[in-house]
């Protein structure tokens, strides 16, 4: 597992990301407004980390690691990875780069083509950025299908004849193929049995033990994120509100959404889950084409204040490694500030009296 951010270095940067769906209407297709999938959203990576995105459905995860890999247009802010930047990159550039990052989709069924087999799924990405003999791709094929568990038996098959995870296990060695140093994970297990959905997580596990690999986990299972994160993103409305290390969270989380979000995550012990104080949320999510003014939260917040409905809050560190977007922390860290302010102002006073 990864050891601690101060010894690696950045590896995926994101600054302020945006990602906006223009929306059209009438026969003239006129632009009236912009539903706001991921609105400035910035985090690292650091090498051989993973990172845990969470969020309830249709927060904006899945188009945050699409847009990070360049598979959409982003409509505003950068992303470095490697030290490369994507969002301006050029189009024969972006595809020299595409080897160094990849995608693990999340349904193996619609992302593997039905009329392809597995040896051709696999070495795909080989015939198109490599200059490997047959033979050679071939044999890199099986090598793929040995590290994820496949039997080599089954290199001439189709999709439709495999098991959900098996259809995975495909997807996840297409994307070994060309030794990425990315790969954003999109709830690789969502569409997976219970029983099917450890050995997934596990084999990933593995791989990046092997391979040196980072990962964007994206899920809404918190407790499988609980297992193979190092860190933990919270996204809610196209925006991070929380970012921790994965203990420090689970065990004292900051932003009352996420306080939320974890109270929902089901205890294994009966006792516990019985004196289990759960925070229900009222209302819905708000549209993300016209999300509230201020906090996007401030309409189903337990603990909303008036600043919350006027001022959208700073995403700010409030604790080493932590970092918050919360008027509540904004407010103690105000405090603070003017209290070590006028702490030194008397210390300066003092001095010159003397």
């Amino acid at each position: 597992m990864f050891d601690g951010a101060g010894e690696k270095k950045k590896l995926v940067e994101v600054q302020d990301l945006k990602m906006h769906f223009p929306i059209l209407s009438g026969l003239l297709r006129r632009h009236i407004g912009d539903v706001k999938a991921v609105d400035g959203v910035s985090f690292d990576i650091y090498e051989g980390e993973t990172l845990g995105l969470v969020g309830e459905s249709g927060c904006g995860k899945t188009t945050c690691g699409r847009a990070i890999l360049r598979l959409y247009e982003v409509t505003g802010g950068t992303v470095m990875v490697d030290g490369n930047d994507i969002t301006n990159a050029a189009p024969e550039q972006l595809r020299k780069l595409r080897p160094n990052m990849q995608m693990v989709f999340q349904d193996p069924q619609a992302s593997l083509n039905p009329r392809m087999t597995v040896a051709a799924i696999i070495g795909e990405p080989l015939t198109e950025h490599t200059q490997g003999t047959k033979k050679e791709n071939f044999e890199r094929v099986y090598e793929l299908m040995d590290a994820v568990g496949l039997n080599r038996e089954f290199a001439n098959r189709y999709p439709h004849e495999f098991s959900g995870g098996q259809r995975q296990r495909i997807g996840i060695a297409r994307a070994l193929a060309l030794n990425p140093k990315f790969i954003v994970c999109d709830e690789p297990i969502a569409a997976l049995d219970v029983s099917i959905q450890a050995q997934v997580v596990n084999l990933l596990e593995d791989l990046q033990k092997k391979f040196g690999l980072t990962y964007l986990f994206i899920s809404h299972d918190l407790s499988m994120v609980r297992h193979i994160a190092d860190r933990v993103a919270v996204m809610y409305l196209g925006k991070i509100v929380e970012l921790a290390p994965r203990e420090a969270l689970y065990a004292d989380p900051l932003h009352p959404y996420t306080q939320a979000l974890l109270s929902a995550v089901p205890e294994p012990d009966p006792s516990a889950e019985a004196g289990a104080d759960r925070i229900i949320l009222k209302g819905d999510v708000p549209s993300p084409a016209n999300p509230p003014q201020g906090c996007n939260f401030c309409t189903r917040c337990p603990k909303v204040m008036e600043i919350c409905t006027r001022i959208d809050p700073e995403f700010q560190e409030v604790a080493a490694g932590r970092s918050v977007a919360c008027h509540l922390f904004t407010e103690t860290i105000n405090e603070f500030a003017k209290s070590v302010a006028a702490h030194e102002e008397v210390e300066l006073t003092q001095q010159g009296e003397t």
